[in-house]
């Protein structure tokens, strides 16, 4: 520097420096150095950024030696004090002189601000999102307010009062041309900083509102950016609009097809999409999809997000709730393990994005602590969970809840009291349990997984012949097999493990279901040792892979207490390298994980097959119609009907037609009706007569 401005010569002056001394100490500073007095703070990242907007190029290396020579000057608060991690604070009179200096200088303090902020767009740091946030606020630049956003760590970001509040100004017409900010107001609007926690119901409704009154032209946007951001708010707002319960609607569909349609164009001709609003469209994508119920979707939507979240940006952790969610249950345990991942990767950094999300994993934590057996956890997390339920108007998750739980009452609740819980959280989620409808396979499948555990074999077989009818094979492979197993066909039941076996679609935890269930149907059939050993064996290796206990843990009590009992024995099967409780089974019995579980039996009620004749008369016979209504109403004489009244009643094990219905109720042959029939349907049969 020729001749540097002595803008600190007062200072040097005050703290007892003669004019050589102070111009000597003065010259060594960059003529540069004032534009630092326009960040809050001083540091490495300040001053590299201070530099590179005057077109100086300084290492992180010589920016440190520079702090510690201002340092040593007493520029600072407290000299050789760090206040905040390296992060120093100037002496006011400091402060003052170079903004004085910066006042009197061309370009002068506007400009200086965008060159600032422009230099440290051009190279972020986390430290100076919020002081970037805040230049490009007092610039009135908004364009640099949503790069920020989508450059920083969202904890980061709104931790600070004055960005938030600036995020949270925003007003309508700003956040419909820059879309980002959107997604900026709308969590800051939600972040209570007394408790340090982000409502999301509150952050969703915020941007459900302006998916709704803000961005139905997102295609208009003019660049690829802001299009996906837009048209990404768009979907979850077309996702939700009739509300929580209502079926996935047809625009959110067609704004996902074309956003997809987008996002590939522009990668294909280069366009400039960041990675941050990538990770929003893929994130949104996979919260729609799992309204809807395609679980396989919002797998990969939601993996594609966090494998593009490089920051701890909110949508990453959304989506690791997506797809662990999804996980949770189908499950696809793998799936479950790579969010965890992602999660522990955060949690290692002690990241406050990660901690505002953790409410939201209670069902998820209850489903980790399932595949372990761990009951307190799992208690304790769908206890949590269900308090929560009804401060959650932007996410219905009480079909996922009832599934979770279904799964927790086969193993301790009893699955009597769990239907009946099942049955209450189905009804309130507004979701018909049926093939067709969004999360109908699966909550069918959990409906006849508890019904056969209860012994009701006979009410869960029109449910499981539905799935195998309907439904996808990775959902009715398992519920195919234990209705098999249960009903005492124990070579349909082998058959029909090894079937879903080696479907491709079946997860790797369901695959150890069909092991356990091959394993106790060979075991109950009286198979030779090393045949129930194999399938044991089998078992054992796919769920250490998939983590989970439960394929063995829900069998019923006399198959698993034998393969339990006898499983080490299984494993050794003579080879020679094995050593004591070096299998996953055995140590977990080892370390008690299978104690306190229910007790279950096969078959526990009896199991009653209908002729096809039979299954289309018994509801007829449950009605008030006579013998010859009946026969008129199928085109058959009264004898033929009468016959096959005979028949029922042997099967049933009835004196009477009364008796006959009472059975058939009980059994599950038959249910109440729920709209009327061609007949009065019967109040009390016991008042019906044998024949009529």
């Amino acid at each position: 520097m020729d001749s540097p401005e002595p803008f600190l010569t007062d200072f040097w002056k005050s703290r007892g420096l003669s004019a050589e001394e102070s111009g000597a100490v003065n010259g060594l500073m960059p003529e540069w150095l004032p534009r630092v007095a326009m960040a809050e703070f001083c540091s490495t990242a300040v001053l590299v950024t201070a530099a590179g907007s005057a077109g100086v190029g300084l290492s992180r290396g010589d920016a440190a030696t520079l702090l510690e020579m201002m340092d040593a000057a007493c520029l600072f608060l407290g000299a050789g004090v760090e206040h905040l991690s390296g992060v120093r604070l100037l002496r006011p009179e400091v402060l003052h002189a170079m903004r004085a200096e910066l006042e009197r200088s061309d370009p002068g303090v506007v400009q200086v601000r965008r060159e600032l902020l422009a230099a440290g767009l051009d190279d972020p740091s986390g430290e100076l999102g919020p002081q970037l946030a805040r230049w490009a606020h007092d610039a009135g630049d908004w364009a640099s307010l949503e790069a920020v956003w989508m450059a920083h760590s969202t904890g980061e970001l709104i931790i600070d009062p004055a960005t938030r509040a600036a995020f949270r100004g925003v007003p309508p017409v700003l956040r419909a041309r820059f879309p980002g900010l959107s997604f900026a107001q709308a969590v800051a609007t939600a972040y209570e900083p007394k408790e340090d926690l982000l409502v999301l119901d509150k952050m969703m409704a915020a941007l459900i509102r302006d998916g709704n009154n803000l961005h139905s032209g997102w295609a208009r946007h003019p660049t690829a950016e802001a299009q996906v951001i837009g048209g990404a708010i768009r979907m979850l707002a077309q996702a939700t609009s009739p509300g929580p319960n209502g079926p996935l609607p047809e625009g959110s569909v067609t704004t996902y097809d074309e956003l997809n349609r987008l996002v590939r164009e522009a990668s294909l001709s280069g366009g400039l999409v960041s990675g941050t609003a990538l990770t929003f469209f893929h994130a949104s994508a996979s919260f729609v999809s799992i309204l809807g119920g395609d679980w396989a979707r919002a797998r990969r939507q939601g993996e594609f997000a966090m494998i593009l979240s490089s920051q701890c940006t909110f949508p990453g952790f959304m989506a690791a709730l997506v797809v662990a969610s999804a996980s949770a249950v189908s499950g696809n345990t793998q799936h479950a393990a790579i969010a965890e991942k992602f999660l522990a990767h955060h949690a290692a950094h002690a990241c406050r994005t990660g901690a505002w999300i953790e409410p939201a994993f209670y069902l998820v934590r209850a489903d980790a602590a399932i595949r372990v057996l761990d009951h307190e956890m799992a208690d304790y997390n769908l206890r949590r969970h269900a308090e929560q339920l009804t401060a959650n108007r932007w996410f219905n998750v009480r079909p996922m809840h009832a599934t979770v739980m279904a799964n927790a009452a086969r193993l301790w609740a009893g699955p009597e009291r769990g239907l009946a819980q099942f049955d209450s959280i189905v009804a309130d989620s507004g979701r018909e349990p049926e093939n067709g409808k969004p999360w109908g396979p699966v909550l069918l499948r959990s409906r006849a997984e508890l019904l056969l555990s209860e012994g009701a074999v006979n009410r869960a077989k029109p449910i499981i012949m539905d799935l195998l009818a309907n439904a996808e094979d990775s959902v009715s492979a398992v519920p195919a097999a234990w209705y098999y197993l249960y009903s005492g066909d124990f070579a349909q039941a082998v058959a029909k493990a090894d079937e879903g076996i080696y479907e491709l679609d079946v997860s790797l935890s369901d695959r150890g279901y069909l092991y356990g269930v091959k394993s106790a149907a060979l075991h109950q059939a009286g198979a030779a040792e090393d045949l129930v050993a194999a399938a044991a064996v089998g078992a054992c290796a796919v769920c250490e892979e998939a983590g989970t206990l439960v394929p063995f843990a829900a069998l019923p009590a006399q198959a698993r207490t034998y393969l339990l009992a006898g499983h080490e024995r299984h494993h050794h099967g003579g080879n020679a390298h094995y050593q004591e409780n070096d299998c996953y089974i055995t140590r977990a019995v080892e370390r008690g994980a299978f104690n306190g579980l229910r007790e279950s039996s096969i078959a526990s009620s009896t199991v009653v097959r209908l002729t096809r004749r039979e299954e289309v008369l018994l509801p007829l016979l449950a009605t008030s119609a006579t013998v010859q209504e009946i026969a008129n109403q199928e085109f058959v004489s009264v004898n033929t009907v009468r016959k096959q009244v005979i028949a029922l009643r042997e099967k049933l094990g009835a004196a009477t037609r009364s008796d006959m219905i009472r059975r058939a109720y009980q059994l599950g042959l038959i249910e109440e009706r729920r709209t009327p029939d061609p007949f009065r349907l019967v109040k009390d049969p016991g008042k019906q007569d044998n024949d009529r």
